[in-house]
């Protein structure tokens, strides 16, 4: 409002008057908007940079609080475990084979989500696929992760991070709800190539053509409003100068991104 007034003044004096108070030839109110503009500018720069700040420590606080809810879950595993041989050798003693073995293959999945997941270092990106890799079991879609380099957590801030793993999943996942249990496969693999650091999502579905509609906001196959996931990909894709490579073939679809390490423009 005070810029505003200023600017009507300043123009208002030059046409009535004519002329204007004046330091070193330059009128008083152009000075008086121009620092004022340059006040504003850093007001809201600190601003922002306070506020994603918050973002990013909301974001970690949140998923160092899942990553303690893995290692709670770990080490209940180990001290249940008499417990579950005791269940286990009493269902063996009765003869009810098929109930041990549907224990047993209950066991090990609980068992290899923990394992695949603890061998990853960054505790943001290990919370994420914990949480996503239990949903996956309760709905008996099969899920392969495969991290071999972890260099993608120094390129991409952990809020953009765990927007884009989760959104890459959610996608996949709601692809392949549409498909018979025996048939439903998603895998994740984050790896180092050629100076890039790679994110590849796979999974089946029932989609045979993926097209630059797919990428507009708002579009989705499963009704309205529902096809932001897409968006907001390309969006961080853009934002740290990466490439986003989409195929399918059959039944399967890809999604492929690409990031620069040290900030270098991807080829």
């Amino acid at each position: 409002m005070i810029q505003i007034f200023l600017v009507s003044n300043f123009i208002i004096s030059i046409i009535v008057i004519g002329e204007s108070f004046k330091i070193v030839g330059v009128p008083i109110q152009l000075i008086i908007i121009i620092l004022l503009n340059m006040l504003s500018i850093f007001i809201l720069s600190n601003i922002y940079k306070r506020e994603e700040k918050r973002k990013i420590k909301h974001t970690e606080a949140t998923h160092l609080e899942q990553f303690g809810s893995l290692v709670a879950s770990v080490r209940s595993d180990r001290h249940d475990l008499n417990n579950h041989l005791t269940v286990i050798s009493g269902l063996l003693k009765i003869k009810s084979y098929d109930a041990a073995s549907s224990y047993i293959e209950q066991m090990i999945g609980d068992i290899r989500i923990n394992n695949q997941v603890l061998t990853i270092k960054s505790p943001i990106l290990a919370s994420i696929l914990f949480a996503k890799m239990n949903v996956y079991q309760s709905e008996e879609i099969l899920f392969e992760l495969n991290v071999k380099n972890e260099e993608i957590v120094k390129q991409i801030s952990s809020t953009d991070l765990i927007r884009l793993i989760s959104n890459l999943l959610d996608n996949a996942y709601d692809a392949t709800l549409e498909l018979p249990f025996n048939e439903r496969k998603i895998s994740l693999d984050i790896y180092e190539l050629d100076g890039q650091s790679i994110i590849n999502v796979k999974n089946t579905c029932i989609l045979k053509i993926i097209d630059n509609t797919f990428f507009e906001s708002g579009f989705s196959t499963k009704g309205e409003n529902r096809g932001f996931g897409l968006t907001i990909i390309k969006e961080i894709t853009n934002k740290y100068n990466g490439i986003l490579v989409t195929n399918n073939n059959d039944n399967l679809v890809s999604f492929e991104i690409r990031f620069p390490n040290n900030g270098k423009n991807v080829a």
